[in-house]
């Protein structure tokens, strides 16, 4: 079962993720590096990706923030909120980003779905491909076929999360972030 589990996440990797340019990559890095601070948001399974991003992100030398954090500092014009939603139609996620762009901030969507509310109010939109029919599911199937929520929320979570290592990837190159540099701000207290 684990084999045949990675081989199948590792093929849905490779097809949704080789539709994401190195581009758009190189242009959300771009943008989150030049930021004050970065604030991340998702919900359930998403959420903790983005929970995820965030600590590795603060790991990079950004000021990074994952929204409902009782200790977060406020949202500033010069900010950029990263919204992380599959649907680019989850409530939660847009009454944030409206709140985001009315305070004058940055918006960053990642998406599988350009053509949604939230990629409508980005300016800068990540579009993950939604999941697809080139991969045969046969060990996922106990989350259901490619129509249910349970198999597109396992394979969006981790096509996301891969893709979020290569973002923090390219902002440690932009900010010529060492090894050494990225352990310093590692956390010491565990």
């Amino acid at each position: 079962m684990l084999d045949q589990l990675l081989d199948e996440f590792h093929t849905a990797a490779a097809v949704c993720l080789n539709g994401v340019s190195t581009e758009t990559v190189e242009r959300a890095a771009s943008l989150l590096v030049n930021c004050e601070k970065c604030f991340v948001c998702g919900v359930g399974q998403t959420g903790t990706v983005a929970r995820i991003l965030s600590m590795k992100l603060n790991h990079v030398g950004l000021r990074a923030h994952t929204v409902y954090d009782e200790i977060n500092p406020p949202f500033s014009p010069r900010d950029v909120l990263m919204c992380v939603s599959q649907s680019g139609q989850t409530d939660t996620i847009l009454a944030l980003a409206g709140k985001a762009k009315r305070i004058g901030g940055s918006l960053l969507a990642v998406t599988s779905h350009r053509a949604s509310a939230l990629g409508d109010l980005a300016d800068q939109t990540i579009v993950v491909p939604p999941v697809s029919t080139a991969v045969h599911f046969s060990a996922l199937a106990a989350l259901g076929d490619r129509g249910e929520r349970n198999l597109e929320g396992a394979v969006f979570g981790l096509n996301i999360y891969v893709l979020f290592y290569a973002l923090v990837l390219t902002i440690a190159r932009l900010r010529g972030e060492s090894p050494q540099s990225i352990d310093a701000r590692h956390t010491n207290m565990e």
